[in-house]
């Protein structure tokens, strides 16, 4: 049995597909890679999100089953999700994708927001980010009782400092599994992905069925428009804090909070108060920089 432990947005769905259709053992599934970049056009065989879904289908699976439980679930996090596997006795080629830095989780929040908050398949919503966090939402307005009644300013400076904290765990997970599991980071995946995904099928001991140049080709294009603005992120701050000029488009409202946390990383907190339409120039944003 293969498991692809995955933080949502790592790609969880591209490994699966491409054991599925590019090994001898399973049989090929419809390759619909969505304009948002996503593979979520076919049904994965058991993705758990939720502790009583383990244990749903798990009678139905068999030695050559694949499954790809997200962690962290809502309700526990990756270490009992892995001490279920186990009690289960489900564990065989283990597979984690996890973050190496507060970068790449950075990266993956932008995958997160394209794809499952406001994808093609996926329209979850700012929901995924914010979940109950009503006990910090009360900072801004003790009268507030859901996010959603936030004004985007306050939204905007309660992400930039709370998905530090909140991805850590995309970062340890890499800690706290054993060493017989495959380690491999969302980067490794978007950025060296023909090699990677190699690397996995050599790892579960399949055999290629087929070359993936031209898949792969094609899914590393559809990823691009992603990857484009989070370079953006770095010549924003850049162009910011030397105060040169620099313009860009609307961003969305994620991007938005990696600029305040990068700059705040720098010494500058952004006077925030009311800002609801965030600069689309570095010298407006510029202006309103004062030094922590």
């Amino acid at each position: 049995m293969i498991n692809i432990f995955f933080v949502p947005g790592m790609f969880g769905s591209t490994v699966e597909y491409v054991l599925r259709s590019y090994t001898t053992r399973y049989t090929p599934v419809d390759e619909i890679i969505g304009n948002d970049g996503s593979m979520h056009f076919y049904t994965k065989e058991h993705h758990p999100r939720t502790k009583q879904l383990i244990f749903e289908k798990i009678k139905t699976l068999g030695p050559d089953s694949i499954t790809t439980p997200k962690y962290p679930f809502k309700e526990i996090h990756l270490l009992e999700i892995l001490e279920i596997y186990k009690s289960l006795n489900i564990f065989s080629s283990n597979i984690l994708i996890h973050a190496d830095s507060t970068r790449s989780a950075e990266l993956n929040i932008l995958f997160q927001y394209y794809k499952i908050a406001f994808g093609q398949k996926f329209q979850l919503g700012l929901e995924i980010f914010a979940g109950s966090n009503e006990q910090n939402i009360i900072n801004w307005n003790p009268n507030y009782k859901h996010w959603s009644e936030m004004q985007p300013w306050e939204f905007r400076e309660w992400f930039s400092l709370f998905y530090v904290v909140w991805v850590k765990e995309w970062i340890e997970s890499a800690n706290q599994v054993p060493d017989t599991f495959l380690k491999v980071t969302n980067t490794d995946i978007l950025f060296n992905t023909k090699s990677t995904l190699l690397k996995i099928i050599e790892f579960c001991n399949l055999t290629l069925s087929k070359d993936v140049n031209t898949f792969v080709g094609k899914w590393i294009s559809k990823q691009k428009y992603i990857v484009n603005e989070f370079n953006l992120l770095d010549k924003i701050v850049t162009y910011t804090t030397i105060n040169q000029e620099f313009v860009w488009d609307k961003l969305s409202i994620v991007s938005e909070a990696i600029i305040q946390q990068r700059l705040r990383i720098l010494g500058y907190n952004i006077k925030c108060d009311k800002l609801n339409h965030f600069p689309v120039n570095s010298k407006t944003l510029y202006n309103l920089l004062e030094r922590c």
